[in-house]
């Protein structure tokens, strides 16, 4: 199971251990060029690291939860989006839980 998403460079300075990542977790770290080649579209890097099958799946899932009220952050309920700006955005699909931390996407 995936933990942490981390997508770019963290700020300057700024460590996954300064996030209250603990080296028991499982991170995966997606550098700015296999970004850029997913056109830091959410979907695709949820597919390229192995947390859906397809594209697709995330469409249907995301229909529901555009209009939940149960999720307050629109971070965390949108996953059909294009990752713009840094963030740190908590997910909990169905029993997947994750973070997603966007660094520095701007070369």
């Amino acid at each position: 199971m995936i933990d942490n998403i981390i997508v770019g460079e963290l700020v300057e300075g700024l460590t996954p251990n300064d996030l209250g990542i603990g080296d028991e977790e499982t991170t995966i770290r997606i550098d700015l060029a296999q970004a850029n080649d997913m056109q830091l579209f959410l979907p695709r890097i949820l597919v390229h690291v192995g947390l859906f099958k397809t594209t697709s799946e995330i469409k249907r899932i995301n229909k529901d939860r555009v209009n939940s009220k149960k999720i307050p952050d629109s971070n965390s309920r949108d996953l059909w989006r294009t990752l713009d700006k840094p963030e740190m955005t908590s997910f909990k699909i169905g029993k997947k839980i994750f973070w997603l931390i966007v660094g520095d996407i701007n070369p």
